[in-house]
């Protein structure tokens, strides 16, 4: 049992917070919303996380986990502390730091004994040594003597919707440090699930790779911007497939058995979202041009992405002709199933484009219920009410719910007859078959289904 601190509880923090209680180590969560640190010690989870509930609750029982809103506390009661802060992108596509900077700065006036600082938020390459230089000037500042300090980052590849399953039964383990004993530490806390001890399928092995500290921080960014790449291309093939007469399933499947290529996000639809993806590009494409280097590639990654958005605008209006008065009935609203995110949503930017061009917009979606900043959406409990008198359905998020729906019913609740299939979940044919004009992208009416190995609920959050 080691003593680990969490600092942040927010999707990373009470993810790693619980498993690493659930594997056995001591933990003590820090965060300074009073409120949600009442809430998560009585075993309630602010967000929509499946399994998470269940490893909080077990974790308090246990004594394994608990919460707190007092730095000395926390600091006190760790050895090795765990940075999950927020680093949401600032307007210049930078992180913003400032969270990560007060955090560090409270964790450097508190320490009073040798600590590990792991950065397991994203942050820009570089930000390692960033950290040791605003902890080490923060302890200058003390009455007290320093304390020794290092720094190790340690990203995290978590799924949202996905992410107790992905910290407990991951493809590898990353440390990255210039001090091999702090690598040695942070790398024993993964011992269980390292060994096997932890895995609840046929996965293999976790694969612990140690880097030097700037490698770690830029493997995360890496993995992100070439997964968001992959699914930029899929879309790119989608729409010329659609110009050339070609079924993008039947491309994308014969592609993806290339062993080089493989299938996992090559689906085609209205793109990615998520808080990860665009800000991890974002940042990554700024800190490129900081150096003096132009990033073609990840720039058409994004740009492709947000055109698939407005895609969706412009098949309705091929379909529909002018938008204003129209009922249109959005499928979904968090960025992909499994969770309440709405961070970057495709739902919620196509809401706001119909919106502006006049349209009457209704959504539905299993978890999220409101929807900041878009007054002008309704939201319904029911995805047949939703559709009620609509002129067309859209499917926005492919939450298995949608995937059993009475087409009919939902059909006869309409007073139009247009389905656009936004993540190319259905056949065609089988929305043809229920009474609808169908609209996906790059998909032709007279192929057969092609198996689904993978969706947009792969994307990492």
């Amino acid at each position: 049992m080691r003593r680990v601190g969490v600092v942040g509880s927010g999707y990373v923090g009470t993810v790693v917070a619980a498993c690493f209680a659930d594997i056995g180590h001591s933990v003590v969560a820090l965060e300074m919303d009073e409120q949600k640190v009442e809430a998560l010690s009585s075993g309630l989870l602010p967000f929509h996380e499946p399994e998470l509930g269940e490893l909080l609750r077990s974790g308090l029982r246990s004594g394994n986990l608990r919460f707190t809103s007092h730095v000395d506390d926390a600091v006190a009661a760790s050895d090795v502390i765990f940075l999950c802060v927020g680093t949401p992108s600032a307007p210049s596509g930078r992180p913003d730091l400032s969270a990560l900077e007060a955090a560090l700065r409270g964790v450097a006036r508190a320490a009073d004994a040798p600590k590990v600082l792991v950065t397991k938020s994203t942050v820009p390459v570089g930000t390692g040594n960033w950290v040791a230089s605003v902890v080490d000037d923060e302890m200058a500042r003390r009455d007290d003597p320093p304390v020794p300090f290092s720094v190790v980052s340690n990203p995290e590849f978590l799924r949202e919707g996905l992410a107790v399953h992905d910290f407990l039964n991951p493809d590898r383990v990353v440390v990255g440090s210039d001090d091999p004993e702090a690598l040695d530490t942070v790398a024993s806390l993964y011992a269980p699930i390292l060994d096997g001890a932890t895995v609840r399928d046929d996965s293999d092995h976790p694969v612990l790779l140690r880097t030097a500290l700037c490698a770690a921080e830029m493997i995360k960014y890496a993995s992100n911007a070439f997964l968001a790449t992959k699914i930029s291309f899929a879309n790119e093939i989608a729409n010329i497939c659609e110009r050339v007469g070609a079924d993008v399933g039947d491309v994308t499947q014969a592609i993806g058995l290339d062993t080089r290529i493989g299938s996992k996000f090559l689906d085609a639809g209205v793109g990615w979202g998520g808080s990860c993806f665009g800000k991890d590009l974002s940042a990554l494409v700024t800190t490129a041009h900081e150096l003096g280097y132009d990033a073609t590639l990840l720039d058409a990654a994004v740009t492709v992405n947000r055109q698939q958005r407005t895609q969706v605008v412009e098949k309705l209006q091929r379909h529909l002709g002018a938008l204003l008065g129209r009922r249109v009935a959005l499928l979904g609203l968090a960025f992909k199933p499994g969770t309440d995110d709405i961070r970057d949503a495709p739902a919620v930017e196509i809401a706001r484009l119909l919106l502006e061009v006049g349209a009457s917009v209704r959504a539905h979606d299993p978890v999220v219920r409101a929807i900041p900043g878009l007054p002008g959406l309704v939201i319904d409990a029911d995805p047949y009410v939703a559709a009620s008198r609509a002129d067309a359905v859209v499917l926005v998020t492919e939450w298995p719910e949608y995937q059993v729906m009475d087409l009919d019913r939902l059909r006869d609740t309409m007073r139009g007859d247009l389905f656009v299939d936004g993540r190319n979940a259905f056949t065609p044919a089988h929305l043809r078959g229920a009474g609808f004009r169908p609209v996906s992208f790059g998909r032709l009416d007279h192929r057969a289904p092609v198996e689904r190995r993978s969706s947009m609920s792969g994307s990492q959050g």
